[in-house]
């Protein structure tokens, strides 16, 4: 089987009145900007930037808002994004949005997405679905998917991500994304991993990088993938 292979560069900078991004615990007013980067051996290439903004209105109630653009050579789209995360309590919260997508061919999409999870310091859980309907072609899919991370060993975090999508055609995809990252210190981390798919044939990637934690707010991602020709996604693995 032939294979692709793609190299992976995420600059994640964390600018917040608060630490803690992405708890439910969180408190105050942050910003999080994100620049990805990938480059396929074959010359092809992709970009996606996001800037996100979360403010906790009062206890238990934070509205978040992000600006997303993905690029490639002949191709951009614009994603705006609005809704509530609801803190049920410090360990158990819920992420509901919605999403305004326009394109360079003046195309829209409507996103929704809804996810449940529950967090402490050394596990992490969650369950959501997401849903995307192209109005000029009439095409949707569903993404349900079921993930979780834990730490055997303060060090060493292990983490499943499982998918089940189906779209206007009926056509049903599986797909199993699994990781695997050790820390040598506070400032590097090792990533390695896999991702499974199935649709009309069966399809896989194989992951390895590492993470570099300039500060605590400023971390950049690097990873390699190798990419097999017969892998099908509806949306990108995300965590």
């Amino acid at each position: 089987m032939r294979l692709r292979v793609a190299s992976r560069v995420v600059l994640f900078v964390l600018l917040a009145t608060s630490a803690g991004a992405g708890t439910a615990a969180a408190e105050g007013l942050r910003n999080i900007a994100s620049v990805t980067l990938v480059s396929y051996f074959d010359g092809s290439y992709r970009v996606e930037s996001s800037e996100t903004f979360l403010a906790r209105l009062f206890p238990g109630f934070t509205i978040l808002a992000r600006v997303s653009r993905n690029d490639t050579p002949d191709y951009w789209q614009h994603v705006f994004t609005l809704g509530p995360v609801v803190n049920f309590s410090d360990s158990i919260y819920a992420e509901l949005s919605y999403g305004l997508g326009i394109d360079s061919a003046g195309d829209f999409t409507h996103e929704a997405e809804t996810n449940f999870n529950y967090e402490t310091e050394t596990t992490w859980a969650g369950a959501g679905v997401r849903a995307v309907f192209f109005p000029a072609s009439g095409y949707f899919y569903f993404l349900p998917s079921f993930s979780g991370k834990f730490h055997p060993i303060p060090a060493l975090g292990l983490f499943g991500k499982a998918f089940i999508s189906i779209d206007s055609a009926t056509v049903v995809t599986n797909s199993f994304w699994g990781e695997a990252d050790y820390a040598f210190s506070s400032r590097l981390t090792a990533i390695g991993g896999f991702t499974v798919s199935r649709a009309e044939a069966f399809g896989y990637s194989l992951i390895a990088g590492v993470k570099v934690f300039f500060t605590p707010k400023v971390s950049l991602h690097y990873s390699l993938q190798y990419l097999s020709d017969t892998i099908t996604y509806l949306a990108a693995p995300q965590p």
